[in-house]
């Protein structure tokens, strides 16, 4: 952007969050985000900056392999057709902001901040996570994909798993995971306090 962000500047927040628990155990939790911040120069109403974060991730109570490969395997398609792995380099003239965007960056990003250190394990098998991409043209095309990729990641998923069978101990089993991705919002959530569980 062409601002330098200060008290007193203006700015306006946008979201979109959607969080889909099953009543099937064997469809996983799916949860996806984008967000957008601009910012306005409280000095010079000409100049702003805009910046875009959000992602992508499954929480499945039952590891089925095929499920979980084909879900990374959409998102690192996607990510690949805006950010192509030869166009990242890794030497130092790289800012952060341009190192993130490659697929590798986003999840280990999501596994890094899915993490709830006091169980030592991850929330679920991760996904994409990003924040402070610049609002570009290309940026705004990928988090449009994020937004609309829902559907073509998760649901494949749902039309193989959801009929499939299961009783009280299935149940039971996924009451206790999606306990902990509650525990995960809790404790670890950014929008809440953290001071005294690190």
């Amino acid at each position: 952007g062409d601002v330098v962000v200060r008290e007193g500047d203006s700015y306006s927040a946008a979201a979109l969050s959607v969080v889909l628990h099953t009543r099937n155990p064997y469809v996983p939790t799916f949860r996806s985000d984008v967000r957008i911040f601009l910012v306005k120069s409280s000095t010079d109403n000409s100049k702003s900056t805009a910046w875009f974060g959000g992602g992508s991730d499954l929480t499945p109570y039952y590891l089925i392999d095929q499920d979980i490969i084909n879900f990374h395997t959409h998102l690192q398609t996607m990510c690949n057709t805006h950010f192509p792995p030869e166009s990242i380099t890794d030497n130092d003239d790289n800012t952060q902001r341009e190192q993130q965007l490659s697929y590798k960056q986003m999840k280990k990003s999501c596994d890094e901040y899915f993490y709830l250190p006091a169980r030592s394990e991850h929330r679920g098998v991760g996904g994409i996570f990003f924040d402070d991409l610049d609002a570009t043209e290309n940026t705004l095309d990928f988090v449009r994909d994020v937004a609309e990729g829902w559907m073509p990641s998760w649901l494949p998923i749902v039309e193989k798993r959801g009929k499939m069978e299961y009783g009280d101990e299935e149940r039971h089993w996924q009451c206790l995971r999606r306990g902990r991705y509650l525990e995960f919002n809790l404790l670890y959530g950014e929008s809440l306090c953290m001071i005294g569980w690190n």
